[in-house]
């Protein structure tokens, strides 16, 4: 038998960034990777 697990983790990553920089809570939030370097970022 085989599972397959997928996480999303774009709402923590969210929630994250609006626990560290409190003037981002009630904004709207995109979560994102950048396709070259292929690290995650958030703005």
């Amino acid at each position: 038998m085989r599972i397959i697990a997928h996480l999303d983790m774009d709402a923590f990553f969210a929630a994250v960034e609006e626990r560290d920089n409190p003037q981002f809570k009630g904004m709207p939030i995109a979560v994102g990777a950048d396709p070259w370097r292929g690290q995650g970022s958030v703005s």
